[in-house]
């Protein structure tokens, strides 16, 4: 999630570990940087300005589309592709009749453009491979020119075997602000939706390598859906959507997926105030607490902080939900009110990694593979929603082993750091040998929010 501050900036540069989009002005409008949006890293309390121009400006982008190491949340890494180091590509944020000229450069090992969905572009530059332009080789460059309209969320993809292309990461959003603003929000935020396929490696995508044996059995082209990612991430590793009580906060969604997703907002209803970036009339808006959203559609929703706490925001159909597709929206100052408090502080408001609150700075990490060890064995059933047996007593010198005997990742934790493992897939264990005495609570780090917790007190009575 993203909210808003504003500065300037003289180049257009790429940044790696960056989401933030990336304008610069060309000289003949430099002196129109001062009212350019960009999205800082660490700006979560900002406010959206409404402001108007009483002149279109010129923006320069650069996107460089190129393969990254990209990290859906800790301990989840794939190879992906995407525009100037990340995935999603930056937000690109300008005003309605701004001329905004984008240079595409081409550091893929295959041909690729960019299609800019939902603008008025001249026909020539709407990025059909074939259709209206040729591909960007490998290497090459082209230069997108056109003047931002109309006004609202819209968003940016490969129209070069988009089937490959936008699911291995080439998408972005591009919201274009209405040059005489009718409404101002508090805060806003942008959630860009899709899904990530294991089998669809960069090999692949390229055409070195056939798809992998479940995606083999789709048909029509169907590319299969492991994980269901928010803004590039998953499960904690997703940003927060920020929000004080009293505040009105505009909320941008896009589909840049495959799957139809329903994301429902716990604790609120909210109002669709545009739809594929278009206003909808007062009259005709809806107010709901879930919205059916379709590959490529956007939504726009604006939504009262009047009901403070930590609520869950997800796709409501479950298994999207417990692989990847969840957040929370937080309220300044407040906490969760259930066992998961415990694993998120107010100094660590996002509800990731539990090793952010590790107490030992060299925590013993296992790899779910089965490992010799003194003493006994036990065994902890990890199932999809719940630990079996969800609290479990053993003498000193007993070995847990935490076997995956459910469908989806799951990851165990201490909260104290004495313990981590890797990513457990479905069949998969991990063992960790309890030499010490006490009360040892853990959590899986893909499902905490679910209240997928447990413990082992470990007694000083011998094996």
């Amino acid at each position: 999630m993203r909210s808003r501050r504003w500065t300037t900036f003289a180049l257009t540069l790429p940044r790696p570990s960056s989401r933030r989009c990336f304008l610069g002005s060309s000289a003949r409008g430099a002196a129109s940087l001062a009212a350019v949006g960009i999205l800082g890293d660490d700006e979560s309390h900002a406010t959206a300005r409404a402001t108007s121009y009483a002149e279109p400006r010129h923006h320069d982008v650069t996107l460089i589309a190129s393969e990254l190491d990209h990290e859906l949340m800790p301990g989840v890494d794939v190879r992906a592709w995407g525009y100037n180091g990340s995935m999603p590509g930056p937000e690109i944020r300008v005003t309605e009749g701004d001329t905004v000229r984008v240079t595409l450069r081409n550091e893929l090992p295959v041909p690729t453009t960019i299609h800019w969905h939902g603008l008025n572009v001249p026909n020539a530059m709407d990025g059909v491979a074939g259709l209206n332009q040729a591909p960007v080789e490998p290497g090459g460059a082209f230069v997108y020119e056109f003047v931002a309209t109309p006004a609202g969320t819209r968003w940016y993809h490969s129209h070069t075997d988009p089937a490959f292309q936008v699911a291995m990461g080439l998408y972005g959003a591009l919201i274009v602000e209405p040059r005489q603003p009718t409404a101002i929000y508090d805060r806003e935020h942008t959630l860009l939706l899709a899904e990530w396929d294991s089998e669809l490696t960069p090999a692949v995508a390229a055409g070195l390598e056939r798809r992998g044996p479940r995606d083999a059995t789709l048909r029509g082209g169907e590319l299969g859906a492991d994980l269901f990612l928010i803004n590039g991430k998953m499960h904690g590793a997703i940003e927060p959507i920020r929000i004080a009580e009293g505040e009105r906060v505009l909320i941008r969604l896009i589909h840049a997926g495959s799957i139809p997703h329903p994301v429902h907002v716990h604790g609120h209803s909210f109002k669709i105030v545009a739809t594929d970036g278009n206003p909808v009339p007062e009259v005709a808006q809806l107010t709901k607490d879930t919205v059916l959203i379709g590959p490529a559609e956007r939504y726009d929703f604006s939504l009262l902080g009047d009901n403070p706490g930590v609520w869950m925001v997800h796709c409501h159909i479950e298994h999207h939900m417990a692989n990847g597709m969840m957040t929370t929206l937080w309220y300044d100052g407040a906490e969760p009110t259930g066992p998961f408090a415990m694993f998120s502080g107010s100094d660590h408001p996002s509800p990731g990694p539990v090793d952010a609150h590790h107490s030992d700075p060299s925590p013993t990490t296992a790899t779910p593979t089965p490992q010799a060890g003194a003493g006994t064995t036990t065994a902890i059933s990890v199932v999809d929603d719940r630990f079996e047996p969800r609290t479990l007593s053993v003498p000193t010198d007993t070995t847990v082993a935490w076997v995956n005997d459910g469908g989806n990742w799951h990851s165990i934790a201490a909260y104290d750091g004495s313990f981590e493992s890797g990513k457990i897939q479905p069949g998969e264990r991990f063992l960790h040998r309890f030499t010490a005495v006490g009360t040892f609570q853990y959590i899986c780090k893909h499902h905490g929010m679910q209240g997928m917790m447990g413990s082992v007190t470990v007694e000083d009575v011998p094996a």
